[in-house]
């Protein structure tokens, strides 16, 4: 992969990352050792690590949207107990239109809060600024949706069309992308429905591989009826979810910063590898949530996660400056941030 750092700058993190690697392989190790790596093995657990802190920090964690398997990795660090064991009662809050995460972060409404790269930049504020904990989703997993039906059978064909975008910052990655074309789009704001795709009332709509894609297939609709424009397939490759706080709890709580982020890796290593306990686990926060629990959902949901969080599994939650240089630029070329932000300062990953 291409470097885009200053050769001595590079060299430092190149140190600092193998370190940061050794580090997360030994506390996967740990995790998979003690709960037996794969489901079903039935290991006991050493003594020394089911002793658990008497008093526990409260810590509240802001998802970026409402409970579901696109966050797994946080419901199984709490059930498994790794959260614990680092001396964290952690507390996990959905997020959603009426609990923006960044918001939510800025207000104080929570200490730790999920949402993507490209929003975290947009909205950095030098006067309170926020720290990147870990990078979670290590690619993007926004597509452009649409029937064959609407003649639509390449880019070009987008001109003068209708195209449906969620009217928050989750639309971002598709509104810079229809803005890149240059084709005359009328961009039509969405609510995270698909029922105006399923009544043609828009040509196309952006649709995130592990969600809103999956439910126009379970409409009714097969994949040989629809035509997909992969966003990553046309240099907006913007990596999605990753985890944040502000400088000033990350400043007062390093400790508790850097084992809420290695408990929660832990969690996301373990989800992965006993996918059937996690999604019971999935499924029972949504009904306690009285939410919609469809577990054929939540099943292509985890499975299309591993592939985000998993991409490259040396590279856990890491950030990578070429991922960071992207948004960045994106950002600059639109006028909407005018300084770049320093990467080491957005991403204090020696967590000291």
């Amino acid at each position: 992969m291409r470097e885009l750092l200053p050769p001595p700058l590079a060299r430092t993190r190149g140190i600092w990352f193998m370190a940061w690697l050794a580090a997360l392989l030994l506390l996967l190790s740990a995790c998979g050792e003690r709960d037996g790596g794969a489901e079903g093995s039935g290991k006991t657990l050493p003594q020394a690590e089911t002793e658990r802190p008497t008093e526990l920090f409260k810590l509240r964690y802001r998802l970026k949207w409402l409970h579901q398997a696109q966050f797994a990795g946080a419901y199984m660090a709490k059930e498994k107990g790794f959260y614990q064991d680092r001396g964290l009662d952690v507390e996990i809050l959905p997020g959603g239109g009426d609990h923006p995460p960044y918001q939510s972060l800025m207000e104080g409404s929570t200490d730790i809060s999920n949402f993507n790269l490209i929003t975290a930049l947009k909205y950095y504020d030098p006067q309170n600024p926020i720290v990147m904990l870990a990078q979670t989703s290590q690619k993007n997993s926004t597509l452009l949706v649409g029937k064959k039906s609407s003649g639509i059978r390449s880019i070009g064909d987008l001109r003068g069309k209708k195209i449906g975008v969620w009217r928050d910052e989750g639309g971002d990655h598709t509104r810079f992308f229809l803005e890149s074309l240059n084709l005359d789009i009328r961009a039509i704001p969405l609510d995270w429905s698909v029922n105006l795709l399923l009544e043609d009332a828009v040509d196309m709509m952006n649709a995130m591989t592990y969600n809103e894609y999956h439910r126009v297939l379970m409409s009714g609709l097969d994949e040989d009826d629809l035509v997909v424009f992969d966003l990553a397939d046309y240099s907006f490759d913007l990596v999605d979810d990753g985890i944040y706080t502000t400088q000033a709890f990350f400043d007062r709580h390093p400790r508790q910063c850097r084992d809420f982020t290695a408990a929660t890796l832990a969690g996301w290593n373990y989800a992965l590898q006993h996918p059937q306990e996690t999604l019971a686990v999935v499924l029972r926060y949504l009904r306690e949530s009285h939410l919609p629990a469809n577990p054929e959902h939540q099943a292509w949901m985890l499975d299309h996660m591993r592939s985000r969080v998993l991409e490259d599994p040396s590279r856990l939650g890491f950030l990578d400056p070429q991922d960071f240089e992207l948004a960045t630029r994106i950002l600059m070329e639109r006028g909407i941030i005018t300084k770049a932000v320093d990467y080491q300062t957005f991403y204090p990953h020696d967590h000291q």
